[in-house]
């Protein structure tokens, strides 16, 4: 069986014992069955994981005594930050899963002029604590050593006119620019996806002005959900770690 890893937001330390919060208390002893004796992995994005054994479980806790620890380190030499239009609920948690898993640095989402869905400040702080816990879900499963930042919900001038990457693009697909025509590799890049019905001409303008070029998938219209995750497959591909 393969031995469950935990994110905790604590210092860990090797000889310490900690107490895991409800929810992941439920995981390991609702979902996964597990049992005293047996062994768990933690990780806070440190670097480290530290490999623990559980030594009780009660009611709504369980401790875990650590052991040891290793280094690990299975981030992209690539840091991508993904500037991406609020699509609806199911659409966007399903990007911030496989964004995650496919080793994406920061996620920031926007309201622009055609978003779909418009979320009001009094629940932003709801929205990104939904986010965040997709986010260390999908980290625990695919061995990265910490969750993306999620950054709180901007509006599109302020959150591109802000960017200072060398390396900026942004998904159109009538563009006739490619990730292929690049030939200097670039350590950071950042890349703005839209809305279902694209980006208003002038956001378009703005967007230009602030060095961002128009860059194309293929021949084929993406959906909202899809062209954030081939970007990064391409980008992880070309510079990151699966070239």
């Amino acid at each position: 069986m393969r031995v469950p890893r935990i994110f905790i937001f604590d210092i860990i330390d090797t000889n310490d014992e900690y107490i895991l919060d409800r929810d992941q208390s439920h995981y390991l002893k609702n979902v996964l069955r597990l049992k005293t004796s047996m062994k768990v992995r933690l990780f806070n994005g440190s670097g480290y994981e530290y490999l623990g054994i559980i030594n009780k479980i009660s009611k709504n806790s369980v401790n875990v005594a650590v052991l040891s620890r290793e280094r690990k380190n299975n981030e992209s030499p690539l840091k991508v930050n993904l500037i991406i239009a609020i699509s609806r609920a199911s659409k966007f948690d399903y990007l911030i899963q496989k964004l995650t898993e496919l080793g994406v640095s920061s996620i920031t989402p926007i309201q622009s002029e055609r978003s779909e869905i418009k979320i009001r400040s009094k629940d932003q702080s709801k929205k990104i604590e939904h986010w965040e816990k997709i986010a260390i879900s999908a980290c625990q499963q695919c061995d990265r050593d910490g969750p993306p930042k999620i950054h709180w919900i901007g509006d599109f001038s302020s959150t591109v006119t802000a960017r200072s990457e060398n390396a900026k693009f942004m998904l159109e697909p009538s563009a006739k620019y490619t990730l292929s025509a690049i030939t200097k590799e670039p350590k950071e890049i950042c890349i703005l996806s839209g809305p279902e019905g694209g980006f208003s001409p002038k956001e378009h303008l703005l967007a230009d002005e602030h060095g961002f070029k128009p860059l194309s998938l293929g021949p084929r219209i993406l959906r909202t959900e899809t062209a954030p995750i081939v970007a990064l497959s391409i980008a992880q591909s070309k510079w990151g770690d699966c070239k």
